[in-house]
């Protein structure tokens, strides 16, 4: 146990946790929330509990016995059965010790050791698993958003920092979506409501619950950042993000109702974004609740991989750290507008990996599963089908390995003064594979890098009985 110091000391300002643009890296891929320099105080230094130490006298409640009536003849000697017409008085003092009984049972059946929660069945988790999600709850924290005192939706949030008496709290943008207007999350339409209430249910023995303040939602990316007055946390107690990510890894999904923990367990399925949802999407065969959105996707190691953003699927954190980094040092995330909905051929079962690189001779790549109608991929013929082998030379496996490439792209528009204010025309070098005609080609493909959230929809066209109109000079008819 650390030694206590008096707040806003030197010492305690230097344990403060900063995200910082270069982050700190660990073990296996890992990358600590804050970047800053941590002071350790060594645990030498600590008092350590011993035989020589002087415990604290036991204080104790009085116990609870349940009352029972006894009437008494009038030589004092117990009645052996309640009388029809009993003393008044006594019935009176009967039924108020029977209450005050009832209510310090009702009292102790809140406390954590006693609650319903304490007597349900729980998941099976070997002990060694479980020692590490009760480290990890400690950054997991419950929120709530109001409109006008009625609740719009409860989520939960991973404490990602703590600097200047705030915590910085990472959580999904579902917490203040008003509206979803369609399930394909590619056609927009989503709304936002940012001037929500919102309210961070702290870990504090007494349940306590203070409002924060929204600094950042990101409607492509699917995130918000909530800043909250809060004492602060331990350092140990604040997350690892772990870059590295392993299909069929057993994962822990960590979210709260309100205050109590949630938890589900699982792998991470060998599985790309679906075509309604975008492409940083990830997905895990675990169940959670509602309540859990934007609760920590953790590995058996403790280490967070991603943000629960769904019922299903997660944001990995190599996606996540980019993004942040981007806010932290330009207080924006554009992105790269390609016109397409993609899909990981390694994300595929065996039986279609099989048959495409038996087809095409091709094993990695981007399949085009839409092409948006009058883009830019659509005038240089990228089709429905068609496979994506490369993006400035670089071969592309998973659309997850693309977004982030694309975020360093961003990143390097961003340091030149140019993608946060006004949109730019970016030009990506693409190997494509027509697969219709079994032809591999180059295209030079001219993006948009803007802070809008990207449409894609096919293109149409009408097929009607309309007649056209007659036309005429200026001179009008006849």
């Amino acid at each position: 146990m650390a030694q206590e110091e008096a707040p806003g000391s030197p010492s305690t300002a230097s344990k403060r946790l900063r995200l910082s643009s270069a982050p700190r890296r660990g073990h296996r891929g890992e990358v600590t929330a804050g970047g800053g320099e941590v002071e350790v105080v060594p645990r030498s230094i600590a008092p350590a509990a011993s035989d020589s130490m002087e415990a604290p006298a036991f204080v104790p409640n009085s116990p609870i016995r349940k009352p029972y009536l006894v009437e008494y003849d009038s030589n004092g000697q117990p009645l052996p059965e309640p009388s029809i017409w009993p003393d008044p008085e006594l019935s009176k003092a009967y039924v108020k010790a029977k209450q005050q009984y009832s209510e310090r049972i009702g009292q102790l059946s809140k406390l954590p050791t006693l609650d319903d929660d304490t007597c349900s069945e729980s998941i099976p988790i070997q002990e060694s698993a479980a020692d590490t999600i009760l480290k990890a709850s400690k950054f997991i924290l419950g929120l709530s958003a109001y409109i006008d005192g009625v609740l719009l939706r409860q989520s939960s949030g991973i404490l990602m920092e703590w600097n200047d008496d705030k915590g910085t709290i990472l959580t999904t943008a579902h917490l203040f979506c008003s509206r979803s207007r369609k399930v394909d999350k590619w056609l927009g339409g989503q709304e936002y409501a940012e001037n929500a209430e919102v309210r961070v249910q702290l870990l504090h023995k007494d349940d306590i619950e203070v409002p924060g303040e929204l600094i950042y939602l990101d409607e492509q990316y699917g995130f918000a950042l909530i800043s909250v007055p809060m004492d602060p946390p331990a350092p140990e107690t604040l997350p690892r993000l772990c870059n590295e990510l392993i299909f069929s890894e057993d994962i822990f999904l960590l979210g709260r109702d309100k205050w109590d923990l949630q938890i589900g367990n699982g792998k991470v399925m060998n599985k790309g974004a679906g075509s309604y949802e975008r492409h940083h999407y990830m997905y895990f065969d675990a169940d959670i609740s509602p309540c859990g959105f934007g609760g920590a996707v953790i590995n058996l190691e403790g280490d967070v991989i991603g943000l629960i953003a769904g019922s299903m699927g997660f944001i990995p954190s190599s996606t996540i750290l980019k993004c942040l980094h981007l806010w932290r040092t330009f207080k924006c995330i554009p992105h790269v507008h390609l016109g397409m909905k993609l899909f990981g051929i390694k994300c595929l079962n065996l039986v279609s990996k099989e048959k495409i690189s038996r087809k095409y001779h091709i094993d990695a790549g981007l399949i085009v599963v839409e092409v948006s109608g009058g883009s830019d991929a659509e005038n240089h013929g990228v089709r429905i089908g068609d496979i994506i082998q490369a993006v400035n030379g670089e071969c592309i496996s998973t659309a997850i390995q693309l977004e982030n490439m694309l975020l360093d792209t961003c990143k390097g528009y961003l340091e030149k003064g140019i993608g946060c204010d006004s949109d730019k025309d970016v030009v990506l070098v693409l190997d494509v594979f027509n697969t219709t005609k079994c032809l591999p080609g180059r295209i030079q493909l001219t993006a948009k890098l803007s802070h809008r959230v990207e449409i894609i929809e096919r293109g149409k066209y009408e097929v009607s009985n309309k007649k056209a109109l007659p036309r005429f000079d200026k001179a009008g008819p006849g």
